[in-house]
């Protein structure tokens, strides 16, 4: 039976992370996520670049001294990990309501697979379906995401990236129209040539898929060795893994950072409390949006130096109660921060989640 497979990859999805959900105000802006060269810190390279600073030529992995040589405007942000891990918790929670049964992959933090041939029955066409995922992507977690559809996982990855940023681009089912759509295209735009088995194939001339079409296995082989039949078969569009995840997938964690813009004082140390005291309320609001109880609460603490220390507590029993976070996360800091250091950033973070109905109480350990 014809399938139906969507692959969901975020656009620029640290750059975004920061733009649409931590630093709002560099929406529109050059951005790259990396050390600042502004500050003298000239030896680390671009984790990510916003579509805006891509228009300057900076891409990821380039040194941020070159990256500000390009766009000397550009705004450099260091980024925190668990912001991307907690964006990306929230994309899935997204997407696996729209998969048929189980039929969900996650590839990366930022990209996943489902299968959605039963769903899309219920809509005019897949294109429909994916619109209205990808509405929900953004209003529920404000980050950007393309899809590619596609009757397997190979040629929907391929097509994802055709239309990026917020693309999305449908190849038919039929075989023909597979192997059409991937005629044109370069060879590297298959998952698994690289540079190297990329510049390897041009060397003999190969430069497309349609030219792979057209040749025969046997011609093949004295270029490509072993992985001949895989080459060919993807250059068609044939690929039949199917899509079946391992067991339920389950949060792991929900956390919050928040960087101040001038170092805190530390005689000004209410307005650190203060910040983690609203970024309590905010993961509780979502814990008890989503039905979850944590047990195990972390804060963490980075000082002007940029030395960061995370220190942890495991409750007694689960629970998703405020005024438990708030004291717990109060507590922690007060207990570890260094009463003399300027604070830079502050963060709570709660792990040992379970999904749970009832409201469990701790009054009775404190």
């Amino acid at each position: 039976m014809p399938r139906w497979i969507f692959h969901i990859d975020m656009d620029a999805f640290y750059a975004s992370v920061e733009q649409c959900r931590v630093h709002p105000e560099y929406i529109g802006h050059p951005l790259c996520v990396g050390p600042d060269p502004k500050q003298g810190k000239n030896r680390g390279v671009v984790r990510a670049a916003s579509y805006e600073a891509r228009a300057f030529g900076i891409r990821s992995g380039m040194s941020v001294l070159k990256a500000y040589n390009l766009c000397p405007e550009a705004v450099f942000v260091f980024g925190e990990f668990s912001n991307y891990f907690e964006a990306s918790d929230e994309v899935m929670e997204v997407i696996e309501r729209f998969a048929d049964e189980q039929r969900i992959r996650k590839a990366s933090i930022d990209e996943a697979y489902l299968e959605v041939t039963e769903r899309v029955k219920a809509y005019p066409s897949p294109r429909a379906l994916a619109q209205e995922i990808q509405t929900a992507i953004k209003e529920e977690t404000k980050l950007p995401a393309s899809i590619g559809i596609a009757p397997n996982m190979a040629v929907a990855k391929i097509a994802t990236e055709q239309n990026k940023p917020l693309g999305i681009t449908l190849v038919p089912q039929d075989s023909q129209a597979v192997a059409a759509f991937l005629a044109p295209l370069d060879v590297t735009v298959i998952n698994g040539i690289g540079r190297v088995s990329g510049n390897r194939l041009k060397k003999h001339g190969i430069r497309t898929l349609g030219q792979i079409q057209q040749m025969s296995l046997q011609e093949l082989y004295p270029v490509f060795g072993k992985g001949s039949k895989w080459l060919y078969d993807r250059a068609w569009g044939i690929d039949t893994r199917g899509i079946v995840r391992s067991g339920p997938w389950r949060r792991k964690s929900m956390g919050k950072d928040r960087t101040f813009p001038k170092d805190v004082d530390p005689k000004s140390v209410e307005v650190a409390v203060e910040t983690l005291e609203e970024l309590s309320t905010r993961i509780s609001q979502r814990l008890q949006s989503k039905s979850y109880h944590f047990r195990t609460v972390t804060v963490k603490i980075r000082y002007r130096n940029y030395e960061t220390v995370q220190r942890s507590r495991t409750l007694p029993v689960s629970t998703n109660d405020l005024h438990t976070l708030c004291k717990t996360v109060t507590s922690l800091f007060e207990e570890h921060r260094k009463p003399d250091a300027p604070v830079r950033l502050v963060g709570v973070r709660v792990t040992n989640l379970t999904r749970m109905t009832g409201q469990a109480s701790l009054s009775d350990y404190y």
